[in-house]
């Protein structure tokens, strides 16, 4: 038995993946081998919160090939262990874009007894891991002085704002609405909270480590709504999420 080699989907492991306009038809292919004596042991991972499909296609003894076509929910992994794989096909749903990370070892098998051994280890089996925690490198904080909209955070490009602790602190009587929006700041409210003060006062709201998200996606706004023109100043910590996280 020899190390045939590493093995990073799609060439750089981690990729991020659109859907096509049929989800019936593969978002992406890629070929492992051409040997069915080259056994993969590896693990393929959905890296976002879309429900994805990815369909395995393994070498029969006479060199034909078998499909497996496997769901992966949200940050879960598929763990190969000793099959002769050939390719893989990730299917998305029709709209979505998602991260997908694969990555395995190579290893051909030089006789009939060998390989015999090795299939008696062949499996799969699934790992459904947490939410990812993240870096919280984003401080965000604004002044406000009007009774206005206020946009609060604008995302990298092509990213996702995550927020996990918001801070306010208002010199005099304020109702202060927060909430998520689309790009444009003019639609897709999702409202977080609508605070009212009678006087000067502060208030935190501190999220979960997995990150509050804007359920518009990528590019959408933190905005907040303020009703008089009692200085107030709201803080921000949280993270652009990209696709791969």
């Amino acid at each position: 038995m020899q190390f045939a080699g590493f093995y990073n989907a799609f060439s750089g492991g981690t990729e991020v993946i659109t859907a096509g306009s049929n989800e019936n038809i593969p978002s992406a292919k890629e070929t492992i081998s051409q040997n069915k004596d080259i056994l993969f042991n590896g693990q393929f991972t959905n890296l976002s919160r879309v429900l994805i499909h990815v369909g395995l296609f393994a070498f029969r003894p006479d060199g034909s090939t078998v499909l497996h076509k496997h769901d992966i929910r949200a940050y879960e992994s598929l763990n190969v262990h000793n099959v002769p794989l050939r390719s893989i096909e990730v299917f998305v749903p029709v709209g979505k874009t998602v991260g997908f990370h694969g990555m395995g070892c190579l290893t051909k098998v030089e006789s009939e007894d060998e390989l015999a051994v090795a299939l008696t280890k062949t499996g799969l089996d699934e790992a459904l891991h947490n939410s990812p925690d993240f870096e919280l490198d984003q401080y965000k904080s604004s002044t406000i002085t009007t009774a206005t909209d206020t946009t609060l955070w604008t995302p990298a490009s092509d990213s996702t704002i995550g927020v996990y602790k918001i801070n306010m602190a208002v010199a005099g009587a304020q109702t202060v609405k927060l909430k998520f929006t689309d790009s444009t700041g003019s639609s897709g409210d999702a409202v977080i909270g609508l605070y009212r003060f009678g006087s000067e006062g502060t208030y935190t709201m501190d999220f979960d480590t997995a990150l509050l998200r804007n359920p518009n996606g990528n590019d959408g706004l933190l905005v907040a709504t303020t009703t008089t023109t009692a200085s107030t100043e709201i803080d921000s910590i949280g993270h652009d999420i990209t696709y791969s996280q």
